[in-house]
C-alpha cells in the first residue's frame, strides 16, 4: 500500500519527488501547485463558459432546448464515471504525460504509443477549437466595439474589416499572448487558473440572477426548455444566422437529432486529464491529481447546468435568432445582427435581447473565459507533449523536451503546441470553411475519450498492481464503473464521427489521422519507441535536479 501521506508541505514534496524518481524521472519542472491550483486548470479548461456556449447554438439546432436540459445532465453522469476511473489511475501514476505513461505501464510501450497520439491529437484540437471560437467572441464583444469608436476611413469596407479583425488573426495574437504567459512560469500560470475559477463562477452567477431579474416583460420562445424540438429543420440555422449550415435535422428522427445534439456537453467535458499532466508541478500530487480529475467534472456540471438553464428559458423568439430556419428573419434592427457578422451566436443574441448593454458587458466577460481556457488548455498539452518527448515519442524530441532553466517550464513543448494548434486552425478553415469549428471540436472529442478509454480498459485487463499503489479509489466499484465508462466512449465514438448532412469531413479527416498513425507506427515506432523506460538511477536524477538548482542560483545571481 502506499505510504500515509505526510504532514507538512515539504514533506509533501519530498515524497512527490521520491515518487517520481520510482517512476523513472527527475523533478525539472517547478512543484509549486496547491490542490485547488490543480483542478483550477482542469475546471478553466472545460470551461462551461466555452464549450457550452460554442455549441449551445449546434445544440439547440439538433436537439433543441432538451439538449441543455436533459442531454447536460445525462452527459455529465457519464462523464464523471469516466473521470472516477481516470481518478483512481492517476493516483498510482502521477507523473506528467498522465495517460500515456498509465497504457504502457498497464500493458506495454505500444498501447502507450497510440494513447499517446491519440491524446496529443486531442489536446492540439482541443487549444485550436478553444482559440478559435475564443477570437470570434473577443472580435465581437471587445475589437469591433473599440474599432468603431474610431473612424479609420474604412466606412463599411467588410474587407478591410476582415484584415483587421478577422478571426484567425485575432487567435494568432491570443495564441501569442497564451504562449509568453505559459513559459513565464508555473506561480504565475496558477494564479491565472484560480483566478479564472472565480471568474466562471461570477459570470454564470451574473448572467443568471440578471436573466431573472431584469428580463421580465420581454418575449420570449413559445417552446418548451424541455422540448425535444430541433430548431434547424430547412439547414439554415448556423451560428452565424444562416450564413453556413451545420447540417439540417431534418430526415433524422428526433431522437436521433438529439442524441448529435450531445455534442454540445460533451465536447465541453474534455481537457480534465489536465489534472494529471500537472502532477509533476502538484504538492501531494497523488491525491491532488486525482481530486482534480473528478471534482473538476463534478463542479462543471452542476454550474453549468445553471447557466443553461438560465438561457433556454430566456431564448428571444426563435426567428429572431435561426433566421430562414424557422421561417423567420433577423430583425435589421438587432444589435446582434451586425453588417460584419451577418448575425451572431445565440448566446449572444440572448444575452442582448434581455439584458441590453449589460448583455454586451457579460459576452466580454465570456470572451475573457474562454482565452483563459485557451491559457490553460496549452498548459496542459504542452505538459503531455514534453512528457511523451522525454521519452523519444515525438518527433524532434529532443528539442521538445527541453526545459527552461530560468522559468522550470517545458518551453519549447508550449512553442510546439501553440504552432500546431494554429496549423491546424487553418487547415480546417481552408478545407472546411466555417464549419471548421464543428470539425475541429468533433476530432477533438472523440481523440481525447479514445485516450481516456484505453488506460481505462487497460486498468481492467492489464496489470492489476496499480491498484495498491492507488490511493483514491472506488472499491468493489471500479471494474463496473470502468466497463459502463468504455462503453459510453464507443457510444459517442459512433454518434460524433457520424457524416451528417452539412458535415460529411469530421470522419474523413478523423480517417486520415488513424490512417498516418497505422503508417507511422509500422514504418518507425513499432521497432525504435522504447516507451518509459527507467534508464538511470536515484543518484543520476538528483544529479539533473541539482544542474537545474545551480542554473537558478546562476540565473538569480545575472540578475540581482
Amino acid at each position: 500500500m502506499a505510504e500515509q501521506a505526510p504532514r507538512s508541505r515539504e514533506e509533501k514534496i519530498q515524497q512527490d519527488v521520491h515518487d517520481l524518481h520510482h517512476l523513472g524521472y527527475a523533478q525539472e519542472l517547478f512543484r509549486t501547485m496547491g490542490g485547488f491550483s490543480n483542478f483550477a486548470i482542469s475546471f478553466t479548461i472545460i470551461s462551461i463558459l466555452t464549450g457550452a456556449v460554442i455549441l449551445f447554438d449546434y445544440g439547440l439546432a439538433w436537439g433543441g432546448p432538451a439538449a441543455s436540459t436533459i442531454g447536460w445532465p445525462l452527459v455529465s453522469l457519464f462523464t464523471l464515471l469516466i473521470a472516477a476511473s481516470m481518478a483512481e489511475i492517476a493516483s498510482a501514476y502521477p507523473t506528467a504525460g498522465g495517460l500515456y505513461y498509465w497504457s504502457s505501464r498497464l500493458k506495454g510501450k505500444n498501447w502507450g504509443w497510440w494513447t499517446a497520439w491519440f491524446n496529443l491529437a486531442g489536446q492540439v484540437a482541443i487549444v485550436a477549437g478553444i482559440d478559435y471560437a475564443a477570437a470570434a467572441f473577443v472580435n465581437s464583444s471587445i475589437v469591433t466595439p473599440i474599432l468603431s469608436n474610431f473612424n479609420l476611413g474604412f466606412g463599411n469596407s467588410t474587407t478591410m474589416l476582415w484584415v483587421l479583425n478577422g478571426q484567425l488573426a485575432t487567435m494568432a495574437v491570443l495564441l501569442l499572448i497564451q504562449l509568453v504567459l505559459n513559459i513565464a512560469g508555473v506561480r504565475l500560470l496558477a494564479f491565472l487558473n484560480d483566478f479564472s475559477v472565480w471568474w466562471h463562477i461570477g459570470t454564470v452567477a451574473v448572467i443568471v440572477v440578471a436573466l431573472f431579474l431584469i428580463s421580465s416583460g420581454k418575449a420570449h420562445s413559445a417552446v418548451s426548455p424541455f422540448a425535444f424540438a430541433p430548431q434547424d429543420t430547412q439547414g439554415g440555422a448556423a451560428i452565424f444566422n444562416g450564413s453556413f449550415s451545420f447540417g439540417s435535422a431534418a430526415g433524422y428522427a428526433i431522437p436521433i437529432a438529439f442524441l448529435f445534439s450531445l455534442l454540445q456537453a460533451q465536447w465541453t467535458f474534455t481537457g480534465y486529464d489536465a489534472s494529471a499532466h500537472v502532477a509533476e508541478e502538484t504538492v501531494g500530487a497523488r491525491l491532488s491529481s486525482a481530486w482534480g480529475v473528478f471534482i473538476s467534472v463534478a463542479v462543471s456540471a452542476v454550474v453549468g447546468y445553471i447557466v443553461l438553464f438560465g438561457l433556454v428559458t430566456h431564448l428571444p423568439p426563435m426567428e429572431q435568432v435561426f433566421g430562414s430556419a424557422v421561417g423567420g428573419v433577423c430583425p435589421a434592427t438587432a444589435t446582434y445582427c451586425s453588417q460584419y457578422y451577418g448575425g451572431v451566436p445565440v448566446v449572444w443574441s440572448t444575452l442582448d435581447y434581455n439584458l441590453g448593454q449589460l448583455g454586451d458587458v457579460l459576452a466580454a466577460a465570456i470572451a475573457v473565459a474562454m482565452s483563459l481556457c485557451g491559457l490553460a488548455s496549452i498548459a496542459a498539452a504542452s505538459r503531455m507533449l514534453f512528457a511523451f518527448s522525454r521519452d523519444k515519442g515525438a518527433p524532434a524530441s529532443g528539442w521538445l523536451r527541453h526545459v527552461s532553466h530560468r522559468f522550470r517550464t517545458p518551453a519549447n513543448a508550449i512553442v510546439g503546441i501553440v504552432g500546431f494548434s494554429f496549423v491546424l486552425t487553418l487547415a480546417a478553415f481552408i478545407f472546411g470553411g466555417n464549419t471548421a469549428i464543428v470539425i475541429v471540436t468533433a476530432i477533438s472529442t472523440i481523440a481525447l475519450y479514445w485516450a481516456y478509454g484505453v488506460p481505462i480498459l487497460l486498468g481492467v485487463i492489464g496489470k492489476q498492481d496499480w491498484r495498491e499503489q492507488a490511493v483514491w479509489s472506488l472499491g468493489r466499484f471500479s471494474k463496473p464503473v470502468a466497463l459502463i465508462s468504455i462503453l459510453w466512449i464507443a457510444f459517442i465514438s459512433v454518434l460524433f464521427l457520424w457524416p451528417t448532412s452539412g458535415n460529411p469531413y469530421t470522419l474523413l479527416a478523423y480517417l486520415v489521422f488513424l490512417l498516418f498513425l497505422v503508417v507511422y507506427f509500422f514504418v518507425w515506432a513499432r521497432s525504435r519507441f522504447k516507451g518509459p523506460v527507467v534508464e538511470v538511477g536515484e543518484v543520476e536524477l538528483t544529479e539533473i535536479e541539482r544542474e537545474f538548482e545551480h542554473a537558478a542560483e546562476e540565473l538569480g545571481g545575472a540578475t540581482a
